[in-house]
């Protein structure tokens, strides 16, 4: 796929240095993390992962009980990887110099 077009965004200087320093010592950049947020944006047909403003905190044990169960459907559908699972699949995709969406 032919990279033919930018996007530019603005954020708060110091959010954007943290986060240009979490991807590169995860072994990608920036913004290769949100080229993968939107091809997975795609797949879901969504938001690749479920926004909410509530911490643990402030959640009630309804809440916190239907969080776990769609966490428990994620597991049982393979949605869920190890960390070392994902490294591994972007070192394969990264040496092969295929960029899509894991």
């Amino acid at each position: 796929m032919a990279m033919d077009a930018t996007l530019q965004i603005r954020m708060n200087g110091d959010l954007k240095t943290q986060v240009e320093e979490l991807y590169r010592n995860l072994g990608t950049s920036f913004a290769e993390a949100v080229r993968i947020f939107a091809q997975q944006s795609l797949r879901e047909g969504g938001m690749p992962f479920r926004p909410t403003l509530k911490t643990w905190d402030e959640m009630t044990a309804q809440e916190i009980s239907a969080k776990l169960s769609r966490s428990e459907e994620d597991i049982a559908q393979g949605k869920v990887f190890t960390q070392a699972d994902l490294d591994r699949k972007m070192k394969e995709r990264f040496a092969h110099g295929n960029t899509a969406a894991l």
